[in-house]
């Protein structure tokens, strides 16, 4: 902050092109940029910093970020999977400001160049997640801990998402043969929880007993101490009759499904079954199945054979929006109209009275004539 500086109102100064305010608090002086090249707008922005100076004195931002994550965790807000994956993206943003940066202290041009950033090396939606993370956390900033004035990333330019349609997919012959070729039966379980009932993997490894009912031919996942879905709803999927005969012969184990002799410990998850879930891939040649492609096949393979979006959705535990957007070019080609027309053309020549009966009609009594 040593370049020239210009004051033009009550401890604001004009550096470069960007108005800034320097106020005190607790016998401290700190610099906060207005964010504007505006004067009057300056003035503006600098009234309203004034008037809220009761902040909580905020700790540095890698500090902040962990009382977020404590915070949505208590509330049962995140998963233990999604708040790892929130803290990473805040600390990757974290991570390339001063190390005494707070709350109060980002900009929006901060993280504007962090997204424009992550759009440039990843996807449009990846870059999207990681602003939606970085505008929960200011949200808490502000509404909740009062550690900061605003939400910097309101003022920040989304590019717009198009999304993108999922491809990669085992097709039927694929899926029944990895199943079947399985080495273990609880691999089998595995496999048939992604691919015949669309769970994702911590769905898989904290899958308990009382969630398979076996007489009505459902799964029914609830919550439990462990276990929190990642759009907060329960939800039902009907079993398949090789997924029931499966589990006739496998056995309803508690307390847990799978390795019911492994506790949680410190460990994100319980049990981790991908790395003899991907040793069994290689060997079948197949080192591009995840975990998360047998809940892409459970409903790509749905969609393909001409089954209701708003079922797969619901069996999926997701928004409909989303599952019309990943997998809607895969819908058959729906001749519903045509035959409709169809069959009441049909019906119509039958009985004489369709445009093409009542055209020859006219004819006949015009050659009588």
């Amino acid at each position: 902050m040593r370049e020239k500086q210009r004051k033009v109102g009550r401890g604001i100064y004009l550096r470069g092109r960007t108005y800034w305010l320097n106020i005190q608090k607790n016998g401290s002086r700190s610099w906060i940029t207005l964010e504007t090249s505006d004067a009057a707008e300056a003035v503006r922005k600098a009234e309203l910093l004034r008037e809220n100076l009761l902040l909580e004195s905020g700790s540095p931002l890698i500090a902040e970020i962990a009382r977020f994550i404590a915070y949505k965790t208590r509330q049962q807000e995140y998963t233990r999977s999604t708040a790892v994956t929130k803290r990473n993206k805040l600390l990757l943003f974290a991570a390339g400001l001063p190390p005494n940066t707070t709350a109060a202290t980002v900009s929006t041009r901060q993280i504007q160049k962090f997204y424009d950033a992550a759009l440039r090396r990843t996807t449009d939606t990846t870059a999207l997640g990681y602003a939606m993370a970085l505008r929960a956390f200011f949200r808490w900033a502000v509404e909740v801990a009062r550690i900061a004035r605003r939400n910097p990333v309101k003022e920040v330019k989304i590019a717009r998402t198009t999304g993108r349609a999922r491809k990669d997919f085992c097709t039927y012959d694929l899926r029944n043969q990895l199943v079947r070729e399985a080495p273990t039966d609880e691999l089998k379980f595995v496999l048939f929880c992604g691919f015949h009932a669309g769970l994702r993997f911590q769905e898989i490894v904290e899958a308990r007993p009382f969630w398979f009912d076996l007489s009505n031919g459902l799964l029914n996942l609830r919550k439990t101490p462990t276990m929190h879905f990642k759009d907060r709803e329960e939800r039902s999927v009907p079993l398949t009759r090789e997924f029931q005969a499966f589990l006739a012969a496998y056995g309803l184990r508690a307390p847990f499904m799978l390795r019911p002799d492994i506790p949680h410990g410190k460990w994100l998850y319980r049990y981790d079954f991908r790395v003899s879930f991907m040793s069994y891939m290689r060997t079948q040649k197949c080192a591009w199945v995840t975990p998360h492609i047998m809940r892409h096949t459970f409903a790509s393979l749905l969609v393909s054979s001409g089954e209701s979006i708003y079922k797969v959705a619901v069996w999926l535990g997701d928004e409909v929006g989303t599952v019309q957007k990943h997998y809607g070019h895969l819908t058959p080609d729906d001749h519903g109209i045509e035959k409709a027309f169809s069959d009441r053309e049909s019906a119509l020549s039958g009985s004489g009275n369709s445009p093409a009966s009542k055209r020859e009609q006219h004819a006949s009594r015009s050659e009588r004539r």
